[in-house]
């Protein structure tokens, strides 16, 4: 997959950081304007509505949406700085940014594409795809939507109601640019596969568009989002408005001719290409939340006393439980955001077509996104009572956790097909001899962290070698776990190429203890540990820990966060004061 890293030395924040600062500090003052403070008295219909103008707002501020669309730097950092300082936009810029306009300016010539991008490039329209259904969830090559040559142009048509599209967000009635998947039915009626259209879903005074019926779901209590149930009864879409990407062509009699014989196989990747930036892109932005729940939770613990006897009351980053759940989950954050920066960097110059980069994306969202959920939750649970509020932020990370987690299904299902492509892959490179290792040797971590890699890939090929059900349901498990070995992996190499920060060296040596640790019964039971080495893996693990504790103030002041932008109570030296200011400003209620 990723084979290389960074070559050159940077500074930790920008180690940490992935593209331009400048713009990096733009977000933050865009996304901290006080007009689009949520307030306590806002419903949830009139928190839809201040999301749709502070998108407005951003794209006002930061310029075109194509450019921000197709510079990845750029569009990382408007998922990643929404995440942190506007929760309520992230399921809007994943389709207005990403899905729609990106697919656009990617997808189809640039006079097809030139009236939809110019309505999204100011957000005078909203941009949005269509493609999970009812039926299909989000195996969307089983989609059913129909889109059936007409003589000049497509009608899109909803056969049953399984095929209605769930769950879009396209409930509030502004103008909508939607790119829509579904299976081309030509001249002939062949059904020539999934394809991708583009369509006004609503006009400009955001009433659906002729044969296009919305209904809104239900409320939703983790993130703001208005989904919606739509179906479409004759949609007319034109000619231009079928995002071929060059690979086929359709006559005046509605014939489909691919361009070669490598084109029918390239068109369903094709078509889906933007969610491959958007995996990373989501996955990015889930680092970002972890990250400055990390931030907010660890200097709160540090500030926090806990009265535990008459005389005793030590900080609460000094308690066990504390201490050493943040800080792993802290190690954790930082290899996955120096192993994702690696893949962003790689995603850049890529075919995003091309089965490697697919897989490696698809990896990437397995390994990071979970994890991010996880320290998020510990973050909230340490804060105890402090936690639950949004005004310091970690309530409300767990929400855009779970909304990008299942946003296009769960994660373990993309990571069980990447790691059996990946277990084919590596099924002629087998595993070192079983030999013991010891944990307190940093190239002894590394072969270690190969060894498992390797073995499970091994292990796996027993079911890889029939297409039975059973083998299929069997090697889940196995590949999961490959996924998981491969990135850590993966992880590991990129921090010893920066382990010449001492920060990250204190990082890379927590990350790799605790996964040792972790499984320390599959490499007892594989000959690789002894009793001996997993007691020597847990003393050094407690080490570790400590040493990253030294290095904390460094690490979180690369983070690059503004204490006034995150406005959190529990930042504050006067923890009191801060929540009466916030109670008593006017521009909250």
């Amino acid at each position: 997959m990723v084979t290389q890293g960074y070559q050159e030395r940077t500074s930790l924040a920008e180690l940490l950081r992935h593209g331009d600062l400048a713009f990096h500090q733009q977000l933050q003052q865009v996304l901290s304007n006080p007009d689009f403070a949520v307030t306590e008295k806002q419903s949830q219909e009139q928190r839809r509505e201040n999301a749709y103008d502070q998108l407005r707002y951003m794209v006002k501020e930061i310029g075109s949406t194509r450019a921000v669309a197709t510079d990845l730097p750029e569009l990382f950092a408007v998922f990643d700085w929404s995440a942190v300082l506007a929760t309520d936009l992230i399921p809007l810029i994943s389709g207005h940014y990403n899905l729609a306009s990106g697919s656009l300016a990617t997808l189809t010539d640039s006079a097809a594409a030139a009236p939809y991008l110019q309505d999204l490039d100011d957000a005078s329209s909203v941009g949005v795809m269509l493609l999970t259904e009812y039926g299909c969830g989000s195996n969307i090559g089983f989609m059913q939507t129909t889109a059936t040559w007409d003589g000049d142009g497509f009608v899109l048509n909803t056969p049953n109601p399984r095929a209605r599209k769930f769950m879009p967000s396209v409930g509030i009635p502004v103008a909508r640019v939607c790119v829509i998947g579904a299976r081309f039915i030509d001249a002939a009626g062949v059904d020539q596969g999934v394809h991708l259209f583009t369509a006004r879903l609503r006009d400009a005074n955001g009433e659906p568009a002729p044969g296009v019926t919305i209904t809104q779901l239900d409320h939703q209590p983790l993130v703001i989002m208005d989904n919606s149930v739509i179906s479409f009864d004759n949609l007319r879409v034109e000619r231009s408005a079928w995002l071929s990407n060059d690979l086929a062509t359709i006559d005046d009699n509605g014939v489909l001719t691919w361009r070669d014989e490598k084109s029918q196989k390239r068109a369903f990747p094709s078509a889906i290409s933007q969610l491959t930036v958007g995996r990373l892109a989501l996955s990015s932005c889930l680092n970002a939340s972890a990250r400055s729940a990390l931030y907010i939770a660890l200097n709160y613990a540090a500030k926090r006393e806990v009265p535990m006897t008459a005389v005793d009351t030590p900080f609460m980053i000094d308690i066990p439980h504390v201490r050493d759940t943040l800080l792993t989950d802290l190690a954790g954050t930082v290899a996955r955001t120096v192993y994702g920066n690696a893949i962003k960097t790689f995603l850049a110059g890529s075919d995003l077509t091309d089965r490697v980069t697919v897989v490696t994306v698809m990896l990437a969202k397995h390994f990071i996104q979970p994890h991010a959920l996880a320290t998020v939750t510990h973050c909230r649970i340490k804060m105890g009572a402090q936690g639950m509020f949004s005004a310091n932020r970690v309530a409300d990370y767990l929400g855009v956790c779970h909304a990008a987690i299942t946003g296009e299904g769960d994660c373990d299902v993309l990571g069980s097909v990447a790691g059996r492509v990946l277990a084919k892959q590596l099924a002629g490179t087998p595993p070192p001899e079983p030999v013991l290792h010891d944990p307190a040797d940093p190239s002894d971590r590394a072969r270690l962290f190969s060894a498992r890699t390797l073995t499970i890939a091994q292990e796996a090929q027993q079911h890889l070698a029939t297409p039975a059900l059973a083998d299929r349901l069997a090697v889940i498990p196995e590949v999961l776990s490959l996924a998981e070995a491969y990135c850590a992996a993966e992880a590991l190499r990129f921090l010893d190429e920066h382990a010449d920060h001492a920060e990250i060296a204190a990082v890379r040596d927590v990350f790799a203890l605790h996964y040792l640790d972790q499984h320390a019964a599959w490499y007892l039971t594989h000959g690789l540990l002894d009793i001996a080495a997993v007691q020597t893996t847990k003393q050094q693990l407690g080490h570790a820990i400590d040493n990253l504790a030294g290095n904390l103030p460094a690490l979180l002041e690369a983070f690059d966060f503004d204490d006034e932008i995150l406005a959190a109570p529990v930042l504050s030296e006067d923890l009191p004061a801060a929540w009466d200011s916030r109670c008593h400003d006017p521009r909250r209620h």
